[in-house]
């Protein structure tokens, strides 16, 4: 008898409930279950068991839509949220416009996701607004298709003004290869003359500043055995401690007179030295402090005269007598001669050193060439200041008239020639690899503009060489097709780069975005980069700029070059039946 009762409460709680699960099963839609897409309708035949889709069961087929998920994929609830865990989907018809898939979870959740309210279809009214949203999505859809065409008949002059102007420069680089090869040829010889008068030039002038820097040691040995003699007071050879302690220019100290050590200093270390060690191991130091006789003494203390120099009051060595006549000044009584010449301003150069017999016939005005401007030459940087000035007229380079020591005496007629005739082929050699470095030039600035990739019918190619600007709040964004990406703040400031030109890198469409790469680097952080989205237009613009992530900056831009051909027939959408529907 209890069970009996126990049976009849269970039968009872099931007569309450089953209405209730009878109002949330769903309804089927155009004679099909509902969430079943036209081309999925065929596996959802109620004339026999359903097969779920994945395999993983088959059941009556009145378990479909029972809000009871008996299929591992959900398939057997298209219209009800009872596998949303599975991630099934429900699929909107919406006739009249485009259809769509939802997730599961959104049916009967109070919201309208679907333009024909199919998806609320348990206490939410949702009133069919496909009509209606599916006539403004094809007036939208006629604007594009005529901005498409518009911009592929567009893109159409773009691709033939690239293929026009590639062709042009592929003449033009023809060209340019056989100048560059004949100048190249010319300079070459031009290059083999100036070698072949540097040479005899060079050995010249070797040859005259050998001669001279001979010279000069001669001068300066004989400097120097002349201050031995002075110091060396008794003439016995020897240039002892007590000598040396006998000048006052030797006083390192400045204590008035010159100690044992100190004259032990000056001579290395030793008692005496003979004339051959003086000059080779002394000289060069003595010689910053020595004074001969026919030198002005070093300054003496104050106050007291120096060594040397006349008691006060007495005249100096050389001086006339007090009451003499300067030398070349009228006698007492006798008048200066008149003259007519205006008075004759002091030269403050020095007059040139006596030249040696043979050298020196120029004149002490001419100008002063230093060997570095010929033996410091560089291809990149000489450049030649007798440009305009060659007419017919011979050439002439300005005289030589020494090396880089300005007591060196001038070179004599012969090397001046062989000077001149080297820098008249160093100037022609010049002038040819001037040109030809020109030809070369232009002919890799072409070459770079025809080995850049400007799209498959070179559709880009009006692109190349122009910037395009978007400013937003902050800062003025600057794209230069091909080149480089940088950003400005609006109210000034330096410009940062954002990346240089890379590659193209659109998928699968591979001229659908554009990759600029190695900007200046962030604080602290990565270089800076740019990726630009094209996008159909009848205009080139930047639209908008965005930093997606912390370097990484990221263009939205229109062309033409990127248009395709629209089709007559609607495009198909991701569903396939959706022309069912509309």
């Amino acid at each position: 008898m209890h069970c009996l009762k126990n049976f009849l409460s269970v039968a009872l709680l099931c007569s309450a409930v089953l209405p209730s699960f009878s109002s949330l099963v769903a309804p089927p839609v155009n004679g099909r279950p509902r969430g079943v897409s036209r081309s999925k309708n065929v596996f959802y035949d109620s004339s026999k068991p359903f097969a779920c889709l994945d395999g993983s069961n088959t059941v009556p087929f009145e378990n479909v839509n029972d809000d009871f998920c008996d299929c591992q994929d959900g398939s057997d609830e298209p219209g009800t949220s009872a596998c949303s865990m599975v991630g099934s989907k429900f699929h909107c018809a919406n006739k009249g416009h485009k259809p769509t898939n939802i997730p599961s979870s959104r049916v009967n959740d109070g919201i309208c996701d679907c333009c024909d309210g199919t998806d609320e279809y348990s206490g939410t009214e949702c009133p069919n607004q496909c009509k209606e949203l599916g006539a403004k999505a094809r007036e939208e859809a006629q604007r594009q298709r005529e901005v498409q065409m518009q911009g592929f008949q567009m893109k159409l002059e773009y691709s033939q003004q690239g293929k026009d102007k590639t062709a042009d420069r592929q003449t033009q680089i023809a060209e340019l290869r056989t100048k560059v090869t004949e100048t190249t040829t010319e300079s070459d010889r031009l290059k083999a003359l100036k070698e072949e008068a540097e040479k005899p030039e060079g050995e010249a002038k070797d040859a005259h500043r050998q001669k001279w820097e001979a010279e000069k040691a001669e001068k300066e040995r004989g400097r120097a055995e002349e201050a031995f003699r002075n110091l060396d007071t008794d003439s016995n050879g020897i240039l002892t401690v007590v000598e040396i302690q006998a000048r006052v220019e030797f006083d390192k100290d400045s204590s008035g007179d010159v100690s044992e050590e100190e004259a032990l200093n000056w001579l290395n270390g030793t008692n005496d030295r003979d004339v051959e060690a003086f000059v080779t191991i002394l000289w060069s130091e003595i010689k910053s402090v020595y004074v001969s006789p026919t030198e002005a003494p070093p300054p003496a203390a104050e106050g007291a005269p120096a060594e040397g120099a006349p008691a006060e009051g007495a005249p100096a060595e050389g001086a006339p007598a007090e009451g003499a006549p300067a030398e070349g000044a009228p006698a007492e009584g006798e008048e200066a001669p008149p003259s007519d010449a205006p008075p004759v301003e002091e030269d403050s150069t020095p007059p040139p050193p006596p030249s040696k017999e043979g050298e020196g016939e120029g004149e002490g005005g001419e100008q002063k060439w230093r060997d570095e401007e010929y033996d410091d030459y560089h291809d990149d940087d000489e450049e030649d200041d007798m440009d305009g000035e060659r007419g017919d007229a011979p050439y002439e380079p300005p005289p030589r008239v020494h090396d880089t020591d300005p007591d060196m005496p001038e070179y004599d007629e012969a090397t001046k020639a062989l000077i001149a005739e080297a820098d008249k082929a160093r100037s022609a050699f010049n002038d040819a690899d001037k040109v030809r470095g020109d030809h070369q030039r232009e002919l890799d600035d072409l070459q770079k503009l025809v080995d850049t990739d400007l799209g498959k019918e070179q559709e880009f190619f009006p692109l190349q060489g122009h910037c395009y600007e978007f400013t937003d709040r902050e800062y003025t964004y600057k794209m230069c097709a091909f080149d480089r990406v940088s950003q400005q703040p609006k109210n000034g400031g330096s410009e940062t780069s954002l990346g240089r030109w890379g590659q193209w890198t659109g998928s699968p469409n591979k001229y659908s975005t554009m990759k600029y790469e190695n900007g200046e680097s962030c604080w602290n952080g990565p270089q800076r980069s740019a990726t630009i989205k094209l996008s159909c237009g009848t205009t080139n613009e930047l639209r908008s700029a965005s930093e997606p992530n912390r370097c990484e900056y990221e263009f939205q831009f229109t062309t033409p070059a990127v248009c395709s051909e629209p089709r007559d027939k609607r495009a198909p959408s991701d569903d396939p039946d959706a022309h069912d529907e509309l």
